[in-house]
């Protein structure tokens, strides 16, 4: 699969999804410490800083327009690598297909990917008409994103955002992701492949939950720059000792598991009133998939709080079922809320409704949002439909939020 290069070892070695640092203990008084051992530091840190140096990443992109039929969730295909560093991504066969790289034993679940992908259809179509993007894990039900209508008098573009939790194996046909494409015109229509073309994007973010190793640690602080005198320590500190568990450990199981979180208002009955007031969206015990820092709760339930200082990644998707007769706009945005106080909007899509079937509309708003801890950020809603409109609920169809630390 792929044409790109694996990471290895100086010494040759694969590198393998990176283990959890162990934790040095400094020798008592008369008694032989845990050496410093040649393998020990290749497992502990030359594996994880190699790792995070060159994390699997994928993006392919469609040289050749598809043919998507009406009404019928359709895979979009021959994607042409221009990134593969993990090699999980094949020229001739499956060719929509990213496979994730082999996980650990003892991994339940799989570890985190962010996974981004883009259509653009070759049709304006109608109101009536409506157009999606989505994502599916494995062969399993399609995870609707962006859905807007046609009657642009342009090609319409969508597009979808998600974390998904995939495991790999060693024979490289554990899970994977497809970009997947609809639409509802009544006859085929081509992807566009001139100018812009449909495209998938795979990152991994984080280790499973499961993990033995899986920690939550304070965000670290820059690494000790070294001098001759430097004597190296498991804890201890002082007489110019550098503690290994502060300088490696700590900082290696941070990057091994940033703050990520994906929250849903699946199951919720919450409607948006119509109007120029924007309206938060409520997520739900039942849609947290993850959440690793706890920066969601259910007594602020349209907030992710962040826990630790940084740069994070946020995708919010607001979708609602459409009701008769058919009126305004649809918009939405992400709002930051300082704990300093004050707040700062991003903007996101705005879109007329679709005007038929029941597929309703969905449309992102995303953003780098620095935040401090302490800082939140909602997903929020406005409309001129002239009556409130439902939130679309179901597992695979619903309102949704993402948020992925991505740098401090």
């Amino acid at each position: 699969m792929g044409t790109a290069a694996v990471t290895f070892l100086p010494d040759g070695q694969y590198v393998a999804l990176p283990r959890a640092p162990r934790t040095w203990v400094d020798a008592g008084p008369g008694v032989l410490g845990d050496g410093l051992r040649a393998p020990l530091v290749t497992g502990d840190a030359s594996a994880g800083v190699l790792w995070h140096r060159q994390r699997p990443f994928f993006q392919g992109i469609q040289t050749a327009a598809q043919s998507i039929a009406t009404s019928a969730m359709t895979p979009v295909t021959g994607l042409a690598e221009i990134i593969d560093n993990y090699s999980g991504h094949s020229d001739t066969t499956n060719t929509g297909r990213y496979y994730v790289p082999a996980t650990r034993s003892n991994t339940t679940g799989g570890d985190w990917y962010l996974c981004s992908g883009y259509v653009p259809f070759n049709s304006s179509g109608s109101t009536a008409n409506v157009f999606i993007a989505g994502l599916r894990d494995t062969g399993g039900t399609t995870m609707e994103g962006g859905k807007i209508p046609g009657g642009v008098g342009h090609v319409v573009d969508t597009m979808a955002i998600d974390l998904l939790q995939m495991n790999g194996n060693s024979g490289g046909n554990g899970d994977y992701v497809e970009l997947m494409a609809y639409q509802t015109t009544g006859a085929a229509v081509n992807t566009l492949v001139a100018g812009k073309t449909p495209s998938l994007t795979v990152r991994w973010v984080a280790v499973d939950q499961a993990w033995t190793g899986a920690f939550t640690p304070a965000l670290p602080s820059s690494p000790h720059v070294w001098t001759d005198a430097d004597v190296w320590a498991g804890s201890a500190t002082g007489g110019g000792k550098v503690p290994a568990n502060t300088e490696v450990r700590d900082l290696l199981r941070f990057l091994h598991n940033p703050p990520i979180a994906r929250v849903t208002a699946q199951g919720t009955a919450q409607t948006i009133p119509t109007g120029a007031t924007w309206t938060s969206v409520n997520w739900t015990t039942t849609g947290k998939t993850v959440d690793n820092y706890g920066g969601w709760n259910v007594a602020n339930p349209s907030r992710y709080t962040a826990q630790r200082a940084g740069l994070y990644l946020v995708a919010g998707l607001a979708s609602v079922a459409e009701a008769s007769p058919w009126a305004g706009y649809r918009a939405v945005r992400l709002q930051q809320t300082f704990a300093a106080g004050g707040t700062q909007a991003y903007a996101g899509w705005t879109t007329l409704p679709q005007t038929a079937g029941g597929t309703g509309t969905a449309i992102y708003a995303t953003g780098l949002i620095r935040m401090a801890a302490g800082d939140y950020v909602e997903t929020q809603m406005q409309h001129t439909q002239g009556a409130a409109l439902t939130l679309n609920n179901l597992a695979n169809n619903s309102s949704r939020m993402i948020a992925v630390w991505m740098a401090k």
